[in-house]
């Protein structure tokens, strides 16, 4: 069990502060990457990329959003843009309510903002999507507010420099951890000094092996003193990830393969399209849940013939091996357990928003295309 925590005061006095702050920003002055999103001071461009950046590499967003801003470049041309547009531009990126909730929060800031991005951490808060840490990162970076921000990176940072032992991810050190974030920043600071606490996680201060024979606040780091920086934080240990098999029915007919919507009511993927798609139970055989899935989602009775594509990939906690078959259906589809189907040109599917999993699937089929039409043959 973790020692008690000491009061706040005792962890942060003002000249600890300035042992931090004065070399900290210095260093991110010289030293901060050229990222696009830090090139404005626009409150959309930034809700947008922290938006981006949540569970993804910043190597990975940068053409995302580069390509985002390009076909959306103001809060207004995202709210009145139509959702499927919204989520073929965020494609690829995965966790697609982040889209979602970038279409209807700039939706309600034009309804209930007048287009402005609210500069209150109370109204950020209010909108779709938008959590503590997002609502931190606008309100300091857009608009220099004084508020916290705590990621990955910086309670990697904090837990280090003031030696905090304890999950961070409970009470009571995640709590401790915004007001140290908050009592941290420096006055008329903050759009500068929130980023550098970022940039030092992300680049110095990193999970294994940390760089602190050149990190700016090496002397200030109570961590180092005591030869503990590469214990803390004291996270827990992420869980196995389940393994779960998912078949797909790959159907065509006159040169068209067969796509289904998802609901808008369901949890993954809602409003995206795909190759008709069941989990298999346990001792079903994939073939078997690939014809399944035609039934449930598209009405469609068919035989399951050889595999199209074998693709494996992770979704949070889930480790998932989808597995598409090709199948000869009779009948006409009906939406029986999507939003809507549809036949598609192969040479099409690219201008569809497919789970990733699916555009692999998708280019697999188009490596196929002059012998898709003896796949589906009776």
């Amino acid at each position: 069990m973790s020692a008690a925590l000491p009061p706040l005061h005792e962890l942060l006095s003002p000249e600890r502060a300035a042992e931090i702050h004065a070399p900290l920003l210095e260093w991110f002055r010289r030293e901060q990457r050229d990222l696009p999103w830090r090139r404005t001071p626009d409150p959309y461009a930034i809700w947008v990329s922290e938006s981006m950046l949540q569970q993804t590499q910043v190597a990975t967003v940068i053409p995302y959003f580069e390509r985002w801003i390009a076909r959306f470049p103001t809060l207004q041309a995202l709210a009145e843009a139509d959702e499927a547009d919204v989520l073929h531009a965020w494609q690829g990126l995965g966790y697609y309510s982040r889209a979602r909730n970038l279409l209807y929060g700039a939706r309600e800031v034009l309804a209930k903002h007048g287009g402005r991005v609210p500069d209150r951490v109370e109204d950020l808060r209010a909108l779709p999507g938008v959590g503590p840490y997002t609502a931190g990162a606008i309100a300091s970076i857009a608009y220099n507010i004084e508020a916290p921000i705590v990621d990955g990176n910086v309670i990697r940072v904090l837990s280090r420099l003031f030696a905090l032992r304890g999950d961070p991810a409970k009470a009571p050190l995640k709590g401790r951890l915004w007001e140290l974030a908050e009592a941290l920043i420096p006055q008329g600071a903050a759009r500068e000094f929130n980023p550098a606490l970022m940039e030092l996680g992300a680049r110095i201060c990193t999970p294994a092996n940390p760089r602190c024979g050149v990190c700016p606040v090496s002397a200030a780091c109570a961590a180092r003193a005591l030869g503990v920086q590469d214990q803390l934080p004291e996270t827990a240990k992420r869980p196995a990830p389940t393994a779960v098999r998912m078949a797909a029915a790959v159907v065509g007919r006159d040169g068209r393969l067969l796509l289904a919507q998802r609901r808008a009511e369901q949890a993954r993927w809602a409003g995206m399209w795909q190759f008709p798609m069941v989990e298999a139970q346990p001792e079903e055989s994939l073939p078997d849940a690939a014809r399944r899935a035609l039934w449930e989602v598209v009405g469609l009775e068919a035989r399951a013939g050889e595999r199209a594509a074998v693709v494996r990939h992770g979704v949070t906690r889930f480790r998932i091996t989808l597995e598409a078959y090709y199948c000869a259906a009779i009948g006409d589809p009906e939406a029986r357990g999507c939003q809507a189907w549809r036949w598609v040109a192969p040479a099409d599917l690219e201008a569809y928003a497919l789970p990733a999993a699916h555009r692999r699937i998708a280019r697999i089929l188009l490596e196929e295309e002059p012998q898709l039409e003896l796949r589906f043959s009776h």
